[in-house]
């Protein structure tokens, strides 16, 4: 079979395009996108993460989040630090600009989900929810 626009896999595609576009329009005025939004959410609610973590969450190459980590710690919203039990492993943590910031940037993703969940009922969005979680936990 032809995969063709109807497939359950285009249609999460398609969704996924549209909440990156959503996204990117909420942050194009504080100057970030999405990978660095995600970013500063990510180390906000894992405070002291390494790089490596931070890429498996992202699913990114070390280089790629080597790149988006410089660029944040330039704009003065995270900053790197050497625990003193493990000199090779930087952590990261968010500066107090970030912090700021990174409560518009979570606004921006529960503004997101509020959104999506109005349009379902609350029996839709419990099966939705079940079967992505299905298909997220039989996809290895």
């Amino acid at each position: 079979m032809i995969s063709g626009e109807h497939e359950l896999s285009e249609k999460i595609y398609q969704l996924s395009l549209l909440q990156q576009e959503y996204i990117s329009k909420r942050l194009k005025g504080v100057h970030l996108n999405l990978l660095q939004a995600k970013s500063l959410n990510y180390v906000a609610t894992h405070l002291g993460t390494i790089q490596k973590e931070l890429a498996n969450y992202l699913g990114k190459q070390n280089a790629t989040i080597t790149n988006i980590l410089k660029e944040l710690e330039k704009k003065g919203l995270i900053y790197r630090e050497i625990p003193s039990d493990n000199e090779r492993q930087k952590q990261i943590f968010l500066t107090v600009e970030g912090e700021k910031l990174v409560g518009y940037v979570q606004q921006a993703f529960h503004d997101l989900n509020e959104g999506m969940e109005q349009i379902l009922s609350g029996r839709e969005r419990k099966h939705l929810v079940a079967g992505l979680e299905k298909l997220i936990a039989d996809f290895d």
